[in-house]
């Protein structure tokens, strides 16, 4: 799949690139989605053919996500968790990414099916980038040189430097997909957290009624119109196999927004995990930022300034703002596998001691803010 890359003088050029293999034999449950889905393709005149190969990826908080293989083509589909409703936000998706094509790399938009027959909920299709994805502790299963890891580093706040420049109004798209920031839109979200952070509390994890609070009481008057990615992280893009530096593709666009580039900063450093770090920190990290040569939290930070000119006049609004985000997707977390079963549920089952713990830094983080 062809991909226009954004100007990025660190980035190598682009290598060609061996497809990944899938083993030959999927569930039932998947060969029969796969299936359906290839029958449902003719009746949108894509006509794909062979013995269908499915696999369920990992990853993904809300979206259940495949990969399907057919002998014509390489697919990935993407699809809400619940088997009723999540048609506006797969359309959602579907129409930002397809818009974003011509101005950055993001997978090719195949189809947006909005019938939950098919595959169990609505559901859209997109073509399958070839590449290396980062997991929790390491670089999708290579060993990164030091020097590899600092331009990688560079590269992954670079690329969110050049979506915080794309002009949202070159897109054409409406107020449905990309609704105009405010100060008043922003208080609404903060106040809708704090009412999801209520109903899943448990006496594990503490209240963050007051940090919630903290926030909306603080909401900076102006919100720059700026496209927002909004859980920008290593594991959300897919890099070069040949030159893993360079960024082929940028995933899950599921909380993309207009609002306050510093939003999305913020949320990068939550994820952010340093050498360094408290234990219980570097035990539930996401990506792989802790390795040789990758930057530290303080470089990305003036980097990002240094390059995009913001005013640092609310950047510790934004830091709590990003911590208050991850500790509600924790809290998530441990309901949902801790408490309710779910696959990870060892994994998570100590997660509450990590909640507390950041409750306690971001406290601090008030304080002096």
């Amino acid at each position: 799949m062809a991909v226009v890359p954004y100007p990025n003088p660190l980035a190598c050029a682009q290598a060609a690139e061996p497809a990944t293999r899938i083993a030959a034999a999927s569930p039932p449950q998947d060969a029969a989605l796969a299936a359906a889905v290839a029958g449902w393709l003719r009746t949108q005149g894509i006509e794909v053919r062979g013995r269908p190969q499915a696999q369920r990826l990992t990853g993904g908080m809300s979206h259940l996500t495949y990969r399907l293989r057919y002998d014509t083509h390489d697919l990935v589909l993407r699809r809400p968790l619940q088997a009723h409703g999540g048609l506006q936000r797969m359309r959602r998706e579907y129409l930002l990414q397809a818009a974003l094509a011509e101005h950055y790399p993001v997978p090719a938009m195949l189809r947006l099916c909005a019938d939950p027959a098919v595959a169990g909920a609505p559901f859209y299709l997109m073509a399958h980038v070839p590449g290396l994805v980062p997991r929790r502790r390491e670089f999708a299963g290579i060993a990164l040189g030091a020097e590899q890891a600092q331009r990688l580093g560079a590269n992954f706040l670079d690329a969110l430097i050049a979506l915080h420049r794309l002009d949202p109004r070159t897109l054409g798209l409406g107020d449905a997909v990309l609704a105009p920031p405010s100060a008043h839109h922003l208080r609404k979200r903060l106040t809708h957290w704090l009412g999801r952070h209520v109903r899943l509390k448990t006496w594990h994890t503490p209240d963050l009624c007051a940090m919630g609070q903290w926030l909306i009481d603080r909401v900076p008057a102006q919100q720059p119109a700026c496209l927002l990615h909004n859980d920008w992280r290593l594991d959300n893009l897919v890099f070069d196999r040949e030159c893993p530096s360079r960024i082929r593709a940028v995933l899950d666009w599921e909380f993309a927004g207009l609002g306050d580039p510093l939003m999305d900063l913020g949320i990068v450093l939550s994820y952010w995990i340093e050498p360094g770090d408290h234990p219980l920190m570097r035990r539930y990290q996401w990506q792989p930022s802790h390795l040789p040569g990758m930057p530290r939290r303080d470089e990305l930070v003036e980097r990002y300034f240094a390059a995009s000119g913001c005013s640092a006049q609310h950047w510790a609004y934004y830091q709590v703002f990003g911590w208050f985000r991850y500790l509600l997707a924790l809290q998530e977390l441990h309901l949902r596998h801790a408490l309710q079963g779910g696959d990870e549920k060892a994994f998570f089952a100590g997660v509450w001691t990590l909640i507390r713990y950041l409750h306690w830094k971001c406290r601090a983080l008030m304080r002096r803010g």
